[in-house]
This record gives structure tokens, C-alpha cells and sequence, in this order.
């Protein structure tokens, strides 16, 4: 039996294939037209060598609501320029090399997981940004990953922009504002393209939680470095060796 299980549970056809149709277009643009790397500019590379190196050096640890959190980078300099170019600017051309990075989280959180079943939970995406993007960044990364994932978290009401608040604020922010279908008896791992305050994961936790779900960790790209810990909540952010790396 495999560590990890995807459960389907699409879309509609028509949206599938809208939602193909668009992909197969921007893959099909990204080719023809040259393009620049996503974090530095280079000219003629999705994301350059040196780019794709600053995404999986090491692993980045740290506690959320007693859950490790692993990522793979921190999210400064190029690595932010690739994130936000991906849900930004739609350059899915850069999501093959976030996807490694989030394969390495992914795997340093599963290896250190006791036991087997364990599915991936993505944050879910409002359907104001799917429609915008038409994509959702964070499944993108995980399909380029490798994995599957289960898609058992949706909003429950939309909270405010989360620009400008606090940690504080973020949290009541989004207090109750996310859902999850029930799960008792089943583990999950959180995935989202990068943890900063930690709300939006502790979030997605609670919910998970309260359907009876286990959460045996989060996994993202990319992690904000940590000023004011909040006790009992987010710890210091600690590196690991490059073993789970791919």
C-alpha cells in the first residue's frame, strides 16, 4: 500500500474541459514565445539553473497549532518573484519547478509521518480567483509534483483581503471561514504554494479537524521568515539536510 492517496472528485466535464483548453493554450503560448526566467529575467528559460536551485537546498521546518510545517525554501528574492509570477502573471511555464520544490516538502513531511493512507489537502481556492486565473496555482504545483490530492476543504464565506493585517487579524479574519467535508478516519498532509502569519493553514487544520480529520502536517514552496513568534502557535523556522530533495 502507497504512503499517499489521491481521491478524484472532478469537476464538471465542460469545466474540465474549459479548464484544459486554457492550459494547452498558455502551455502552447509559453513555447512559441520566448520567454524570460520567472525569477531573475534571464533570457530563453522558464526558470533558469541558478533559480531552480534557490527552491530546494534544504528543507525549512517549523510548528503550527502543533503541526510541523515543511517547505522547501524561503520566500524572499527569486523564489517570491517565481510565486507570485505563477499567481500573478499566469506563468504556468514555472510551476514544473515549484512543483519539485513542493515534491521535496512533501516527501521530507511524509517521511517523517508514522503510518500509511495519508492524503494531500490542498487550500482551497475561492472561485473568484479560479475564474480570474483559470487555474488554481496550488493544484497546479501539486499536479506538477507528482501527487494527487483531495478535495474535501472549500470557503465557507470570503473573508476580507488579508493584505496590511496583523498576525492577530489574519487569524480573526479567518475564523470559521473555511469548511471541510467529513473525514473521520482520515489523514491528511495541508498543502498551500507558501505559509506566512500561518492563518490560512491553521485555518484549514481547524476545519479538517472538526470533521474529524487527523493532520499529520502541512508542506508548502515556500516560507516567510519568521519575526515575532507567537507562543503555542508558529515557532522559530529551523533547516533541515537535503535528503528529501529530488
Amino acid at each position: 500500500m502507497t504512503r499517499h492517496r489521491g481521491r478524484a472528485w472532478g469537476p464538471s466535464l465542460a469545466h474540465h474541459c474549459l479548464a484544459l483548453g486554457r492550459r494547452v493554450i498558455r502551455e502552447t503560448v509559453a513555447f512559441l514565445v520566448p520567454v524570460v526566467c520567472a525569477g531573475c529575467g534571464e533570457n530563453d528559460a522558464s526558470v533558469c539553473a541558478t533559480c531552480r536551485d534557490a527552491l530546494c537546498n534544504s528543507i525549512l521546518t517549523r510548528t503550527l497549532d502543533g503541526v510541523p510545517v515543511y517547505s522547501a525554501a524561503h520566500y524572499s528574492g527569486r523564489v517570491k518573484r517565481m510565486l507570485l509570477a505563477v499567481k500573478r502573471d499566469g506563468r504556468v511555464d514555472a510551476a514544473s519547478a515549484l512543483g519539485i520544490a513542493l515534491h521535496a516538502a512533501i516527501t521530507a513531511a511524509l517521511a517523517d509521518a508514522e503510518g500509511r493512507g495519508i492524503e494531500l489537502a490542498t487550500v482551497p481556492a475561492s472561485l473568484r480567483s479560479r475564474q480570474r486565473r483559470g487555474f488554481v496555482p496550488v493544484d497546479l504545483m501539486v499536479r506538477r509534483a507528482g501527487f494527487g490530492r483531495s478535495r474535501v476543504l472549500a470557503w465557507r464565506r470570503r473573508p476580507r483581503d488579508q493584505i496590511g493585517l496583523g498576525r492577530a487579524q489574519r487569524t480573526e479574519n479567518l475564523a470559521g471561514a473555511i469548511r471541510s467535508k467529513n473525514v473521520r478516519g482520515r489523514r491528511f498532509i495541508v498543502v498551500d504554494d507558501v505559509v506566512t502569519s500561518g492563518a490560512t493553514l491553521s485555518e484549514c487544520v481547524r476545519a479538517l479537524r472538526l470533521s474529524g480529520g487527523e493532520i499529520v502536517a502541512c508542506a508548502t514552496v515556500a516560507s516567510t521568515p519568521l519575526r515575532l513568534a507567537t507562543p503555542g502557535r508558529d515557532q522559530s523556522v529551523t533547516r533541515s539536510g537535503t535528503g528529501a530533495t529530488v
